[in-house]
């Protein structure tokens, strides 16, 4: 995977005796990255609430979100489908996050990338060149672990999933309760307190160099 890559090529079925055997893998293009705020959006061609059953368009596997799976229209979020968040065969490696805090507002806006461990650690360089206007102490930003007890980032702080629901972009303090519930509705709108530029920084440097 390249963070300069154009994506593209020809799906392939994923062949017998490896995970998911027979599900397509593989195709997507780095313009078809950007997904919305519903998790299991980003797939290319696809409208889907949740990843069960889906392929693969850009190799790597949807976000497993912490917890535990229960009854509810939540539980679509904590499918243990693809594993949990610190499986190892995972394309990319166990799941990692990074937290963005904003320089602007005294800190009031604290973003969060959530994806493998060779994307979070990819990303953060790139967003430390990119948008180092926008965030306080740049230097110190380190991928950390995530896992089922993680605390941060939550699915209902999503503000944006890309490269099929494998990457997820979240703001503290943001509560979309219709992400809580597998039959959607309206999205929460961002609050007035955020940090638009950099979030608007952040968006644009995941899409153009998010490895494909």
């Amino acid at each position: 995977a390249s963070s300069t890559s154009s994506g593209g090529g020809k799906a392939v079925a994923i062949p017998a005796g490896q995970p998911f055997a027979g599900r397509q893998s593989g195709g997507g293009t780095r313009n078809e990255v950007y997904g919305t705020q519903v998790y299991g959006s980003g797939y290319p061609g696809i409208a889907s609430r949740g990843v069960s059953g889906l392929g693969f368009p850009f190799v790597f596997w949807p976000l497993a979100w912490g917890g535990i799976a229960g009854a509810g229209g939540a539980a679509y979020l904590h499918s243990t489908e693809y594993g949990k968040p610190d499986n190892t065969t995972r394309p990319g490696g166990p799941l990692f996050t990074a937290t963005f805090p904003s320089s602007s507002n005294n800190g009031n806006s604290t973003f969060r990338l959530l994806s493998d461990n060779t994307t979070v650690t990819t990303l953060i360089s790139t967003v430390q060149s990119n948008c180092t206007s926008f965030l306080l102490n740049s230097s110190s930003i380190v991928p950390q672990a995530y896992t089922d007890n993680s605390s941060l980032p939550q699915p209902e702080q999503t503000v944006q999933y890309y490269r099929a629901s494998s990457v997820a972009l979240t703001l503290d303090g943001y509560n979309d309760t219709a992400a809580l519930s597998s039959g959607g509705g309206s999205d929460t709108p961002l609050p007035s307190w955020v940090d638009r530029n950099m979030l608007e920084c952040l968006n644009d440097t995941i899409g153009t160099s998010v490895p494909l």
